[in-house]
């Protein structure tokens, strides 16, 4: 009879014929392995091993990473962003009074900084506002804030010789103004003079713009200020010393209006950094003012200011 396959030939007694020196079944029951096959199975599992580690540890690693360091904030997708911010600047010579009353025209700088966002046009600002501050705004159209101004000064021997000297003024108060519509402004300002004349002023002026965002920009407004009794005395009294030294009638005018006047800006864009701006305002001395024996004398009451400059334009981010 054929053996099974796969199976040892069996001797007469029952037990399966063996190999000398050879045994088929361990004593677990499962095959032997010789001793060199054995070596070399424990270095295949050993370097299985490691490079399971290796690969295991990166994975392990990151995984702790991932859990100590908490993930960022993601930020919305309508998150606004914020446009940068433009400035221009204007820079120039301008010819003006050098104090009130004067007949003779003062070189000058003329100097303005404008702001805006993104290509919003740059805030308007009409010659003789001065610097000033928006602390509250409102619907894109009040403003309010503080105003300041520095003005020019009256030297011994100005106009005639004998009359005091008014040392410069700097003036600080507060503005208002409304954007009746987007071509009409209306603005009115308080400022007390610290030094110089040491006295209360105030304006009120409306201004009809028309522009093209920042491409040209023309304005034309109409102006009244008033004054009080310290403000016109320092600069259109004559006390009864300076009446005797100058010649002149003593003079003592109070407070009230002070001038009318007109002023005027345009604006033109020549490239998208560089342009040109031209200013001019008119005043027009009044009342208590108009009456000074200074003014009839060597003074005038028509007071002009012209201003020419370039402006350039650059954004911050």
């Amino acid at each position: 009879m054929r053996p099974l396959l796969g199976c040892r030939p069996v001797s007469g007694n029952g037990t399966a014929a063996t190999e000398p020196g050879r045994n088929w079944l361990s004593p677990a029951g499962s095959p032997s392995v010789p001793a060199g096959d054995q070596e070399t199975m424990m270095r295949r599992s050993e370097t299985t091993l490691a490079i399971g580690m290796a690969i295991a540890s990166p994975a392990a690693a990151q995984e702790a990473a991932d859990e100590a360091t908490p993930p960022a904030p993601a930020l919305p997708a309508d998150a606004p962003v914020k446009p940068p911010l433009r400035v221009r600047v204007a820079l120039g010579p301008q010819f003006q009074p050098g104090f009130p009353g004067n007949d003779t025209l003062r070189l000058n700088p003329m100097v303005s900084i404008a702001r805006t966002r993104g290509d919003t046009g740059f805030r308007f600002g009409a010659p003789g506002d001065g610097p000033s501050i928006a602390l509250l705004r409102r619907n894109g159209r009040l403003e309010v804030g503080p105003t300041f101004l520095l003005t020019g000064r009256r030297r011994s021997g100005d106009l005639m010789p004998g009359l005091p000297v008014v040392d410069r003024t700097f003036e600080a108060g507060l503005f208002a103004l409304w954007w009746h519509s987007d071509t009409v402004r209306l603005r009115g300002t308080v400022r007390r003079g610290v030094g110089g004349h040491n006295g209360w002023i105030g304006q009120f002026g409306m201004d009809y713009v028309r522009r093209d965002v920042d491409r040209w920009l023309v304005s034309l407004g109409p102006r009244v200020t008033v004054a009080d009794a310290p403000f016109q005395r320092n600069w259109f009294g004559v006390s009864p010393q300076a009446a005797a030294a100058t010649g002149l009638s003593p003079y003592n005018p109070g407070s009230g209006l002070y001038s009318v006047g007109l002023t005027s800006r345009a604006n033109l864009e020549l490239t998208s950094h560089w342009g040109v701006q031209a200013q001019a305002m008119y005043e027009r001395l009044i009342d208590d003012a108009a009456r000074s024996p200074i003014i009839r004398g060597p003074g005038s009451a028509n007071q002009l200011s012209v201003g020419l400059g370039l402006t350039y334009s650059f954004t911050v981010r």
